[in-house]
């Protein structure tokens, strides 16, 4: 028997002629002509080798060889319409497997959201997820190592493509016993007398220069005296009286005994969230996530 012979329409004329065991209304189901569907069902018990039904002028049965290959013949039908069905999920971008940077800062509020948002539209994609610097996703993103970047600062690779999803207001994490823990809104000059906490130079130092730069203006010297590379760290730290720390604002969240966050007034005091991917980068479900992380900042902006 030649197997390639063995076409998926066929078998579905087949099993569409077994549930009706009528030649007439299977060919009316099948948008097909009765002749056209009798031609095909002895092509395949030819190729086959099998006799697959019983024909008289006033009945159509299946014979016990038919009857056991209905389950068989289904089975295929269903995989095959699987394997369409996964092909389609595919190509738009909800099927497959999606690595995930994002830093620290975001992973309080933000990225809960976003994939929220991304598991309902997309179920069937699988999540890995890593928490890393900018500097570090980047690095991860050109060797492969990750999918999609969730960042803070822009990077100058030509490699790399850099969406702003949002500008994120920088706050003063401080001691509850600090001199400015009571004031409403504080300037970066008000700062200058204050040692800091901050996150890591050697994981992050693009996000370092960022902040010296921010800070130097002001007369503030930003050379943290302790560094840490999580938030939930450099704000126990603070929390215990440690000096003070830079942070995001969706990083107030993370509420602390001893713990009080601060607001800025100066414009500048703030930090892009962006989305890293490569450039050109073919994958649908990269798309599909892109769109959710859009989506997710109007979500976020709406909702405050």
């Amino acid at each position: 028997m030649d197997i390639q012979a063995l076409t998926l329409r066929r078998l579905n004329y087949f099993v569409t002629v077994a549930d009706e065991l009528h030649f007439g209304r299977a060919a009316e189901i099948l948008h097909v002509a009765q002749p056209a569907l009798s031609q095909q069902i002895r092509q395949l018990e030819s190729d086959l080798g099998l006799r697959l039904f019983e024909r008289t002028t006033r009945r159509v049965s299946l014979t016990p060889g038919g009857s056991a290959l209905v389950p068989h013949a289904r089975h295929l039908l269903v995989t095959a319409q699987g394997v369409a069905r996964a092909a389609a999920e595919l190509r738009a971008g909800q099927r497959g497997h999606l690595r995930v940077g994002f830093v620290d800062s975001a992973a309080y509020e933000f990225v809960p959201r976003f994939l929220h948002r991304f598991r309902q539209v997309s179920p069937a994609v699988t999540l890995q997820l890593h928490t890393m610097s900018s500097d570090e996703q980047a690095e991860a993103l050109v060797a492969g190592r990750i999918d999609i970047g969730i960042a803070r600062i822009t990077l100058d690779n030509a490699g790399l493509e850099a969406t702003v999803l949002d500008n994120e207001p920088l706050v003063a994490a401080m001691p509850s016993s600090h001199r400015l823990a009571d004031e409403h809104s504080i300037r970066l000059g008000d700062l200058r007398d204050d040692e800091f906490v901050g996150f890591s130079r050697e994981q992050s130092p693009t996000l370092h220069a960022r902040l010296r730069v921010m800070l130097a203006p002001h007369g503030v010297d930003y050379s943290p005296a302790i560094e840490a590379t999580e938030y939930t760290t450099i704000l126990g730290l603070v929390a215990a009286g440690e000096d003070v720390a830079l942070v995001p604002a969706g990083v107030q969240s993370l509420r602390l005994p001893g713990l009080t966050f601060v607001s800025i007034s100066d414009p500048e005091a703030n930090v892009q969230l962006l989305c890293l991917t490569r450039v050109d980068e073919p994958s649908a479900i990269v798309a599909s996530a892109l769109m959710e992380l859009i989506d997710t900042v109007f979500e976020q902006t709406q909702q405050s």
